[in-house]
């Protein structure tokens, strides 16, 4: 089960979870990739520091998903799918740099359940 957030409620929401965000590219062999950043957000814009390989994936493939996992003992993990539309390297390369992301849709989805 998944509840759609409204864009303009996103930036509160995502402040009331205590995980870590994790940014979620895709490889040049179509795997998924995960990694945990940090963000600053404009509206419905994010930038989020990321590492060589996140960078180098998001430069090549921009469609890509924010997911902050459900804190211990909650319900809900949220996820954002959004388009990379700056890619910024840092001073020395092999230390990444950071995206800007421009975020089109959000949803709060349930986690656990009976398998």
């Amino acid at each position: 089960m998944s509840i759609e957030v409204e864009l303009p409620r996103l930036l509160e929401v995502a402040a009331g979870f205590g995980t870590v965000p994790m940014l979620l590219t895709t490889d040049e062999d179509d795997r998924p990739r995960a990694a945990a950043t940090s963000l600053s957000w404009d509206g419905t814009t994010t930038r989020a520091r990321v590492g060589r390989r996140s960078l180098a994936n998001a430069a090549a493939r921009p469609l890509v998903s924010l997911l902050w996992p459900a804190p211990p003992g909650e319900r809900f993990a949220l996820l954002v799918d959004g388009t990379v539309v700056a890619v910024t390297a840092g001073e020395d390369p092999r230390e990444g740099g950071h995206v800007t992301i421009e975020v089109q849709h959000a949803i709060l989805h349930v986690v656990g359940g009976p398998a």
